[in-house]
């Protein structure tokens, strides 16, 4: 059910609606929102990277790995991943 109201609070409304949409067309001018789309797209395409670089580290420690001792292998695997993680912020 419609809840009634004035002409009077329904103009108020209107003039809170426009200036609250005014407002946001300010902000997304200069350049303090972002479409949410896009949003989405970029943080796809950086995760699917990191994913990517996660992926491949089980072969890289593999040909890096061969013939060393569980610490070494576990020091490699460290640096391969904090290498990983700040390429990932590098490009963010």
């Amino acid at each position: 059910m419609r809840e009634k109201v004035s002409k009077q609070e329904a103009d108020r409304r209107k003039a809170v609606a426009l200036a609250e949409h005014r407002e946001l067309q300010v902000r997304r001018l200069r350049g303090e929102l972002l479409e949410r789309e896009a949003v989405k797209r970029a943080w796809a395409e950086k995760l699917a990277v990191l994913r990517d670089r996660f992926l491949a580290l089980p072969d890289r420690a593999a040909a890096m790995g061969a013939h060393r001792d569980e610490r070494t292998l576990r020091e490699l695997l460290a640096r391969e991943i904090e290498e990983a993680l700040r390429a990932a912020v590098a490009e963010a």
